[in-house]
């Protein structure tokens, strides 16, 4: 038998080391998706932070033409 498992000489095993290999696949499976959700929810936070800020951006924008146009119809 060969030294690693893989999925092609799987069935050479036994019973046990197939459950230990699939749990490993298991667990390392589980890590790569946590790992790209982390990333996911970093960049969605990234987004969520920037729509804010051009939001406080326009925000800021429109009042101070709102002032300039209160200063010149009194003017």
């Amino acid at each position: 038998m060969a030294d690693k498992i893989t999925r092609f000489n799987l069935h050479e095993y036994s019973i046990s080391a197939q459950m230990e290999y699939r749990k490993a696949r298991r667990a390392e499976a589980l890590a790569a998706i946590e790992k790209s959700s982390q990333l996911a929810n970093s960049f969605a936070a990234i987004s969520n932070n920037r729509a804010a800020e051009e939001g406080n951006l326009f925000s800021r924008i429109a009042m101070q033409r709102m002032q300039g146009q209160l200063v010149s119809k009194r003017a």
